[in-house]
C-alpha cells in the first residue's frame, strides 16, 4: 500500500490529470537531461512548442467539457506520432511541448525533425469530432534546436515559445524555426506595444500628428 500511494504521488508530480501527458515539471527534468547528453554524444535535439489556435472559440461555442475533449484526443494523437511517445508534456491550457530525441536522427536530424513537424501539421488538418461533428482546430509550433540555439533548459523553451509566436503573427497553423531575426522582430514588436500602452496611460503627449 506504501508503494502504491509512493507511484500515485509521483504520478500526480509528474503528470498532467487532464491528458495523461507529462507535465510543465517533468519536461524541465527530462529536457535537462536530453540537452546533456544530446552535448556528450555530439547530436542534435529539438523542442517543438505547439498552441492551439483560437481554441478559445471552442471552449466559448461548445462549452469547457467539449474542450477538455478536444485536449484529451490532441494529447493521444501527438503521442500516436513515431518518436513523440513520452516526449509530449503538456504546458498548461492549450500550450504543449515535445522533445526531439537526439539518438532518433543521428547525422539525419534536420530531415527527422522535419518529417515529426510534418506528421504533426497532418495531424491538426484533419478534424476532430465533438458532439459527432466535424471540428477543425490548427495550431502554430516554434522551433527551437539545441545545442545551436541553446543548451538552457530555460532559455530554449523560451526561444521555442518566441519561434511559436512568430508563427501566430504570420498567419497561424503553420511552424517557425527559431533565429537571431525572429527574436529581435519579437522584442521590437514588444517594445512598440509597451511604448504604446504607456503614451496612452499618460495622455498620449507621446504620439505626434504628421
Amino acid at each position: 500500500q506504501k508503494k502504491k500511494n509512493q507511484q500515485k504521488i509521483e504520478y500526480q508530480a509528474h503528470n498532467d490529470f487532464l491528458t495523461g501527458l507529462y507535465n510543465r515539471m517533468k519536461c524541465e527534468v527530462d529536457l535537462r537531461k536530453v540537452i546533456r547528453r544530446t552535448e556528450k554524444a555530439g547530436l542534435k535535439g529539438a523542442v517543438l512548442f505547439i498552441d492551439l489556435d483560437d481554441f478559445k472559440h471552442i471552449n466559448d461555442g461548445l462549452g469547457h467539457q467539449y474542450g477538455d475533449i478536444l485536449l484529451q484526443q490532441i494529447a493521444a494523437g501527438l503521442q500516436s506520432i513515431v518518436g513523440l511517445r513520452g516526449r509530449c508534456y503538456r504546458m498548461g491550457g492549450d500550450e504543449f511541448v515535445a522533445i526531439v530525441m537526439p539518438d532518433m536522427f543521428l547525422e539525419l536530424e534536420r530531415i527527422a525533425i522535419n518529417n515529426i513537424i510534418g506528421n504533426i501539421t497532418a495531424l491538426f488538418n484533419k478534424p476532430w469530432y465533438l458532439m459527432e461533428t466535424e471540428y477543425f482546430c490548427t495550431m502554430s509550433m516554434g522551433v527551437a534546436v539545441f545545442p545551436d540555439n541553446s543548451v538552457d533548459v530555460h532559455e530554449i523553451t523560451r526561444m521555442a515559445d518566441v519561434a511559436m509566436y512568430e508563427a501566430k503573427r504570420s498567419g497561424k497553423n503553420g511552424y517557425t524555426y527559431y533565429s537571431s531575426e525572429v527574436e529581435n522582430s519579437t522584442a521590437k514588436r514588444l517594445d512598440i506595444e509597451n511604448n504604446m500602452r504607456q503614451a496612452v496611460s499618460t495622455g498620449i503627449e507621446e504620439f505626434v500628428v504628421f
